[in-house]
């Protein structure tokens, strides 16, 4: 099991923001699922009235372009998977998680 960060890019004018959307623990199976079902669901501006939503994948399903058109603006985001594969907290390494069940 990993332990995931799902993120979002989108550009506003010349700049770029990039911010976390979810945290969580899976099988990569279970991390791609959780990454479609999000960048099919999330609404990345406050208020923002969904008229559509265009959903691309990117490459072998890591990554997800959507372009939202809302009421008044167009949101164009790209969703991506990542894995945390080090951190200066020893909680965090990978191999010190203890299972869920505490087997």
């Amino acid at each position: 099991m990993g332990r995931w960060v799902v993120v979002f890019d989108r550009n506003l004018g010349n700049q770029n923001d990039v911010d976390e959307v979810a945290h969580f623990e899976g099988t990569r199976d279970e991390a791609r699922a959780r990454l479609y079902e999000i960048a099919c669901t999330h609404r990345p501006g406050v208020g923002l009235r969904q008229k559509r939503r265009q959903v691309y994948r990117i490459g072998d399903g890591d990554a997800y372009y959507a372009n939202i058109e809302g009421a008044m603006s167009t949101h164009r985001v790209t969703y991506r998977l990542a894995e945390l594969v080090w951190s200066t907290h020893p909680e965090s390494w990978p191999w010190a998680w203890k299972n869920v069940d505490g087997a």
